[in-house]
């Protein structure tokens, strides 16, 4: 089925260099860019306001039910905007020297930093409550309850924390060939539990979805290779939908994911062959899509 652009960023408000992380809460869009700026949107792309928490390169960004926006860059900081669209108020979480290139909050808004060395760190109110080392660089991950996926490229890692302990035992549950990143999808439970989780295949042009069961040993349920022509870098899920994007500015919707073979619902072409989409959020309608590229523009999809 046919894909538009309903919106695009004007020229004159977009990021400096590439929007490196996109997403949407309360009705309203956040990017991130190269540039070490937040830019808030309208749902229809019209700049709200653009604050400046970072010196250098926003690696990435996640938000709570509170609205506290998180970012981590390259300077080696997590800085948290309180209230991005009220107030300039940045607190620092964090100063390091390592590289934090994957964030994540959880239902219970807990944060998840995750670092080039294998450090997964967990924060509770704002705090530091447990480290865990997982080996491999962490360039994208995802919480549900106690269990930690992370991934780099070459394989997710899924991480059981034991649950009672104080000082944050883990165990390692499964090793799945593929690379980030790494998103859960389709149907959910009550208790935030998601029928699958997505990841790449290793050389980033397909796809592999596997059954998030402990009891089956996460199994890989289908591999859809050669997904994209050219190597996938984003990639978001919302119930029955998941979306893919990346190097020329190719982005596509993929449903029936619980059959033996995804159905390649739709696609579209953002901008010239050069553009490569960075980061993609879903907006208020599962059918909408915020796409961050490499131009420092960001668009919205609207997929029939």
């Amino acid at each position: 089925m046919p894909a538009t652009v309903e919106n695009a960023a004007a020229d004159s408000d977009k990021h400096s260099s590439d929007t490196t992380a996109v997403v949407f809460h309360d009705d309203h869009v956040f990017s991130a860019g190269g540039d070490g700026k937040v830019k808030v949107w309208t749902t229809d792309l019209r700049l709200v306001k653009e604050l400046t928490p970072h010196e250098g390169y926003i690696y990435a960004m996640a938000v709570d039910s509170k609205g506290q926006l998180y970012t981590s860059s390259c300077d080696g900081t997590i800085k948290c905007l309180t209230n991005p669209l009220t107030s300039d108020t940045c607190k620092e979480l964090l100063k390091c020297n390592d590289e934090i290139e994957c964030l994540f909050v959880d239902p219970k808004d807990n944060l998840y930093s995750g670092d080039d060395k294998g450090i997964i760190t967990m924060w509770i109110d704002q705090r530091i409550k447990y480290k865990f080392n997982v080996v491999e660089q962490v360039r994208s991950m995802a919480i549900q309850n106690n269990i930690i996926y992370s991934i780099r490229d070459n394989d997710l890692t899924v991480t059981e924390i034991i649950e009672g302990s104080a000082s944050g035992r883990f165990m390692t549950k499964a090793s799945i060939p593929g690379r980030y990143p790494v998103r859960l999808c389709g149907g959910c439970t009550e208790d935030g539990v998601y029928d699958n989780v997505a990841i790449l295949t290793r050389d980033g042009l397909g796809i592999a979805m596997i059954r998030n069961s402990k009891k089956e040993q996460y199994p890989v349920i289908w591999t859809k290779e050669n997904a994209h022509s050219m190597i996938i870098n984003a990639m978001v899920a919302k119930d029955e939908y998941l979306y893919t994007a990346g190097y020329g500015g190719i982005m596509k919707q993929w449903s029936e994911l619980n059959t033996k073979e995804p159905k390649l619902s739709g696609e579209i072409v953002l901008g010239s062959s050069g553009v490569c989409i960075n980061a993609v959020a879903i907006g208020a309608d599962k059918t909408h899509v915020y796409a961050g590229c490499s131009d420092g523009t960001v668009q919205l999809v609207k997929f029939v």
